[in-house]
């Protein structure tokens, strides 16, 4: 994939103790902007809320505090999430506003303004038909459809006009489809390309069992955004409902996360080039974006389901999608990955293949602990600071991308926000 120019300015806005985003955006495209009253989210990490705390990080994806560590790390002075950080920006965040989390069958009303989030951190599109509780990855936290569901019912099935409608959503989905292909054997490689990592065939069958080839990892991807229960069915209902403004958010490329980075990528072994793959789910490398191709990435997928289905409505009235994989290749660019490292353009110091999680005390800044093992999922449910360590110091705490595997740093959530915000909703005369 090219490389697109960076945006330095904007990223400089995005770092500034992670500030504000109408201060960056410049004047509005259009004469009537989108002046949302509420911020209704869906999905996982990326949107979870946690307790719902402005006092604490309240058990949110990303990196989690405690109180006893120094107040600047654990009092969310600005926002932490996606949603909140456009929550921020529309006025809808605060210590007066915090944000609702809401689960399944809270039968409360909704508030008429604020951030409501029924995102959950490990939340999929769409279970596999013969999932079982998938551990850390999926879980019994709902599916985007029944969380899409049940926001419906206390609505109604109406959607308020000022409603925007955020969904961040796929990135577990992708990894299942990944971990389930690499299941059909019994080891995969590691990113040196020798050395053998062990498939936990648990978590395998827990995520539906193994796939036997690509063309069956790309039909269950199919489902995943084209299925009963699938994304574009979720979008159809709440377009249906109507809302007038839905906010997309594809997942990841999972190649470019400290998990697929821990993987093989030029070993032509028969497990080999893992990360190719993780490459061909998230965007098209190898294979050409057209209807009648079956292995077509989620990109893919998603904007031709889109444009099918809405025409002139998609990406520019109703319903907003936005591919954030050239984003992340530079904000995740090192010489490893590229020609450059570009990710220091956008505030990001440390290696981006080095997460925040299972830190130790190291040098300055502090590295990560010699046990750390990348493929260990018991790191892909954000950071909780060692209070006796007091390494947290504001310069640390904004220097990772990724606070572990899978998610990201506040910086990285507002790195997005920040993209989504100044970019995507100018483009789309949202803003």
């Amino acid at each position: 994939m090219n490389q697109i120019v960076s945006q330095t300015f904007k990223a400089l806005c995005a770092i500034t103790a992670l500030a504000v985003l109408s201060a960056c955006g410049g004047a509005s495209s259009t004469v009537n902007p989108l002046h949302p009253t509420r911020i209704i989210a869906f999905g996982d990490g990326l949107s979870d809320v946690g307790t719902g705390s402005v006092t604490g990080l309240g058990g949110r994806f990303t990196i989690n505090g405690s109180d006893t560590v120094a107040a600047a790390t654990t009092t969310l002075a600005t926002p932490t999430t996606v949603s909140e950080v456009l929550a921020g920006v529309y006025g809808l965040w605060s210590a007066a506003l915090p944000p609702v989390a809401r689960t399944i069958g809270d039968t409360t009303s909704l508030p008429a303004t604020g951030l409501v989030s029924y995102a959950k951190g490990n939340a999929m599109i769409r279970k596999a038909d013969a999932a079982t509780k998938t551990g850390s990855l999926g879980g019994d936290e709902p599916t985007l459809m029944a969380q899409v569901q049940d926001y419906l019912a206390r609505v109604n099935n109406k959607v308020a006009t000022d409603d925007l409608i955020v969904i961040t959503a796929g990135t577990r989905d992708l990894f299942s489809i990944a971990y389930r292909y690499f299941g059909r054997n019994a080891t995969m490689l590691a990113a040196d390309g020798t050395t053998s990592i062990n498939i936990d065939s648990t978590l395998v069958t827990q995520l539906g069992g193994s796939l036997a080839d690509k063309t069956a990892a790309f039909a269950e991807l199919d489902r995943v955004v084209n299925g009963s229960n699938g994304l574009m069915a979720s979008i159809d209902l709440l377009v249906q409902a109507g809302a007038t403004h839905v906010l997309v958010v594809e997942p990841m490329n999972l190649a470019r996360t400290p998990w697929g980075l821990s993987l093989d990528g030029s070993s032509a072994s028969a497990d080999g080039k893992s990360k190719n793959f993780l490459w061909s789910l998230s965007y098209d490398t190898d294979e050409a974006c057209l209807k009648t191709n079956a292995n077509n990435s989620f990109h893919c997928k998603l904007t031709v389901a889109l444009m099918d289905k809405y025409k002139t409505d998609a990406d520019s009235r109703r319903v907003l999608h936005v591919d954030l994989a050239q984003q992340l290749n530079l904000w995740s660019g090192t010489t490893e990955t590229g020609n450059l490292n570009t990710y220091l353009s956008y505030g990001v110091a440390q290696a981006p293949k080095t997460p925040a999680c299972a830190v130790a005390i190291v040098g300055t800044p502090p590295t990560t602990a010699i046990s750390y093992v990348a493929t260990d999922f018991r790191y892909s449910t954000g950071c909780t600071v060692n209070a006796s360590s007091a390494i947290w110091t504001d310069t640390t705490f904004n220097s990772y991308l990724f606070a572990d595997n899978l998610n990201l740093t506040p910086l990285g959530n507002t790195l997005i926000a920040n993209y989504i915000y100044n970019t995507k909703f100018y483009q789309a005369a949202w803003r």
